[in-house]
């Protein structure tokens, strides 16, 4: 049996970890899998089409700009429990800043231009309800880790020192992120000016022209449990509580971001 292919981005040093727990666990299922880690989701899409890898582990972004390339002929075949429902906020420490009037002419922190949680769907949203942050505040957006679609968090975090610095009256932040400072303690005297829509993030790609068996692997993800000691770590380090099919409802909004961007 020839193996199964995935590609994944190694935005963090933990993707090593997690895929090599993986490939061991696959492996005792007699379901052979090997991943290739990328760069950024780019060079991985380029990969997906190329047919060097069956399967992409995609991010939101990744996902529409792949069913853009393929014409619609691809799915999301599986996500985490975890990518369900995402919210973006814009946070501040200044309590007379609750609201998107209240937030005109601020100073407010954007992430990568590449993160639909930092940035594209945040300026969609925003913009529908009337408020333009490239007009109506101060709008101040910082690449870091472009190709990496935000995952690293990096754009994010520093923009959220600097609100604390005193830098920036408001900053975007994805609710996974605050949920972090918050436990940490470091979100103190925070408070919430605004929340998005809900979105949809990461998915397992595949395109329908594929004739590889996503069928077995799908199944196998499905069956994952986080209670088992070989999975517990990577699970953990992978955000995910248990494996669910591919939801696509949660894109659309992002897709009309994307085509209405360019």
């Amino acid at each position: 049996m020839s193996a199964y292919r995935v590609g994944a981005v190694a935005y963090h040093p933990r993707v090593v970890t997690i895929w090599e727990a993986f490939r061991s666990w696959f492996a005792e299922q007699g379901f052979p899998v090997e991943h290739t880690l990328y760069s950024t989701y780019e060079r991985q899409l380029d990969a997906l089409f190329d047919d060097e890898i069956d399967v992409a582990w995609n991010t939101n972004l990744a996902y529409v700009r792949a069913r853009w390339r393929a014409g619609g002929a691809c799915s999301a075949i599986a996500m985490r429990d975890t990518d369900r429902g995402w919210t973006s906020h814009i946070i501040t420490r200044d309590r007379s800043l609750t609201g998107l009037e209240a937030l005109r002419r601020a100073r407010i922190g954007f992430g990568d231009a590449d993160s639909p949680q930092a940035f594209i769907l945040p300026v969609f949203w925003l913009r529908r309800e009337g408020f333009d942050p490239r007009s109506d505040a101060r709008m101040d957006q910082l690449n870091r880790d472009l190709g990496k679609h935000g995952d690293t968090g990096g754009a994010e975090l520093e923009q959220f020192q600097r609100l604390l610095a005193g830098e920036l009256d408001a900053c975007v932040v994805s609710a996974p992120t605050l949920n972090a400072l918050t436990a940490d303690g470091a979100a103190t005297g925070v408070v919430i000016a605004w929340t998005s829509p809900p979105f949809h993030h990461c998915n397992f790609t595949a395109l329908h022209s594929s004739t590889a068996d996503h069928g077995r692997f799908r199944e196998l993800l499905l069956r994952m449990d986080a209670s088992q000691p070989e999975l517990c770590e990577p699970m953990q380090l992978e955000y995910v509580n248990r494996w669910i099919d591919g939801d696509e409802s949660g894109y659309a909004d992002l897709i009309e971001a994307v085509a209405e961007s360019g």
